[in-house]
Formats: C-alpha cells, sequence, structure tokens
C-alpha cells in the first residue's frame, strides 16, 4: 500500500515554480480542421505552459468526481488540476506526485503513468508503463493500492496499459500501444470481467486505423467506446490523431474487433501528441462535451494545448465497425 499524494498538494523538498500560464488559441482551427473533426465541434482551445520544468507530459485525463476540474495525469507521476470553467492568463497550479513512495534522503522510486478511469465510487485506476501492476487510487483514504496483472508480462516494456476504460456492464478493457501494429492495424488488449487485477483477463484482438495506436479510451453512454489514436509521421516530422469508435458488446475473442473512424485531428494548427481523454455532460442535455490534452514531450516544437469538443452522441455512426 502507498500514499497518494493528490487530493492535497504535496511540494518537493526542493522548491519549485507553480505559475502557469493558459492561453486562448481557439482562433487557430480553421475550417479545414472543423470539418475534419465530423461531428465533434470545437469550443475552445487553450495552450498551458507551466513555470518549471517538470511541468507538461500529459498522458491521462479524469474528470473529478464533483464534476468542477479535470485532473491531468503526466508520464512523470504528477497531476494538474484544471478548475472549470478554464481560466485564462496566469494563475497558481501545483503539480505534486501523484504516488508518492520515499526511499530516503529527499528520493523517491518513479512510476509512470499512461492511462486513467475514474470508477464510479470516485477512485481513480491507473495503468503505468514498464510494470504489470495497476493501481487503484483512493481519494477518499488518499491511498494507493497495487494490483498484479499477469498478462502484462508478455506486452512490450514500453508498450504497457497505454489506454483504458470501463464499459457500462462493468467489464474493463486494456489496450496496448505496441503489442500488434501488424497486418491491416491490428492491435492486441485485455477485456476484464470486473476490475483489473481482480477479475479474470481474457485476450482479444482490434482493428486500429493503419499506422495508429491506441493511447486513450471513454466509454459513452451507450456503451459503445471512444478510442483515441496517434501515429508518428517522420517527414515533415509530425503527429496525426483519430479518434475511432468501437462496440465492445459485439466483440468475439477469436476475432478482431473493428473499430470506425470518427474524427481526425489533423492540419498544422491542432497538430500535437494528443494522448488524454476525457467525457464529460455538455451545456445541452442532449450533448457531451470531450476534453483532449497534449503531452509536448519536453519539445521546443510542441505544445501542451487542451482542447473542448462538443457532440451530439445520436450523430454517431450506429455501429462500432468500419462504413
Amino acid at each position: 500500500m502507498l500514499w497518494l499524494g493528490w487530493s492535497a498538494p504535496r511540494f518537493d523538498p526542493r522548491h519549485y515554480d507553480n505559475r502557469m500560464r493558459v492561453d486562448d488559441v481557439t482562433a487557430r482551427i480553421g475550417a479545414p480542421e472543423r470539418r475534419a473533426l465530423g461531428p465533434f465541434a470545437p469550443v475552445a482551445m487553450w495552450r498551458l505552459k507551466g513555470a518549471d520544468r517538470r511541468f507538461g507530459g500529459y498522458s491521462a485525463l479524469v474528470l473529478r468526481r464533483d464534476g468542477m476540474a479535470l485532473r491531468a495525469i503526466s508520464d512523470r507521476n504528477r497531476t494538474l488540476q484544471i478548475d472549470l470553467p478554464v481560466r485564462t492568463g496566469w494563475q497558481e497550479a501545483a503539480i505534486p506526485r501523484l504516488i508518492v513512495r520515499s526511499i530516503g534522503r529527499g528520493y523517491y522510486l518513479g512510476y509512470d503513468p499512461e492511462s486513467a478511469v475514474r470508477d464510479t465510487d470516485g477512485a481513480v485506476w491507473l495503468g503505468l508503463e514498464d510494470a504489470f501492476h495497476v493501481v487503484r487510487a483512493d481519494m477518499r483514504t488518499a491511498q494507493a493500492r497495487f494490483f498484479p496483472v499477469p498478462e502484462l508480462r508478455d506486452w512490450p516494456r514500453n508498450g504497457g496499459a497505454e489506454a483504458m476504460a470501463r464499459l457500462n456492464d462493468g467489464r474493463w478493457i486494456m489496450l496496448c500501444e505496441s503489442c500488434g501494429g501488424g497486418k491491416g492495424g491490428l492491435h492486441l488488449g485485455l477485456i476484464f470481467s470486473g476490475n483489473p487485477g481482480q477479475a479474470k483477463a481474457q485476450k482479444f484482438g482490434l482493428i486500429m486505423p493503419p499506422g495508429f495506436d491506441p493511447v486513450d479510451a471513454a466509454t459513452l453512454p451507450d456503451g459503445r467506446v471512444l478510442i483515441l489514436t496517434r501515429r508518428l509521421v517522420l517527414f515533415p516530422l509530425h503527429f496525426e490523431a483519430q479518434i475511432v469508435l468501437a462496440d465492445f458488446a459485439a466483440l468475439d475473442p477469436k476475432r478482431p474487433l473493428p473499430t470506425q473512424e470518427v474524427a481526425r485531428l489533423d492540419g498544422s494548427p491542432i497538430r500535437e501528441n494528443w494522448e488524454g481523454m476525457a467525457l464529460m455532460p455538455g451545456a445541452n442535455p442532449r450533448d457531451l462535451a470531450l476534453w483532449l490534452i497534449s503531452d509536448a514531450n519536453d519539445s521546443a516544437f510542441q505544445e501542451t494545448l487542451l482542447l473542448q469538443l462538443r457532440f451530439d452522441p445520436q450523430s454517431l455512426p450506429q455501429s462500432g465497425g468500419p462504413r
């Protein structure tokens, strides 16, 4: 059992700068980018810049239980609270460690969270890279527990539980970023009859757009799953992202599950390494809000962007398979 540094800010023994600047960059999104987003209408896009070098690297995004803030989780094992509605300008933004395990003299064990799911009771489940465990972080007790998932031992060290989602029927899915990627976009995943690490896991195949890898997932009210995918294009060097739809009610472990492309994040104004995704109710009762956050990889040529999209779930294709 480990203590969790989430509900109350934890500061390093050495000082760091808590300032963050938020700029509205919605005007960047032009007509071509809006068309490529299909049923997802851009509401706003912000650029986030932290004054501290440990800011950024966000690979997962969850909605706080009260719906009043987003929690961005970085591959540096740090979390950032983004209050809603988003405010622009300079503001205080602590980036405490998420899972804290001291080994003395101001040193800590490092963890690399890649996926996060808020459970129905408010706990947050974390998928880790280079580990065969999942972590259940209980916000009420500020404790975290590790649960082994033996099947993860077969996954590449750098391709752990990149995407994870809880289905409406209580099952869970976990998608590997670099398992597969072979003919026709085949990727591998695990589906659990209950909580990961506590329930039986079944392997399955999933067809992604060729060249794209899954990086996050979110379950729709009708039970289908939106999957955020990305690929790296080497020349000119940039990332491309797509959102695909999968219907796990139709899953047959003997056959790869098809997916259907529903949106592209393409065009230089919004090309980024989009990694985190979260759903929440929209302003209109019929709508949902889809939030995306990017990982800037400590690159001078990339940015940490936060994108809010609006969509009517009824506007999505009726199946999760190919057109």
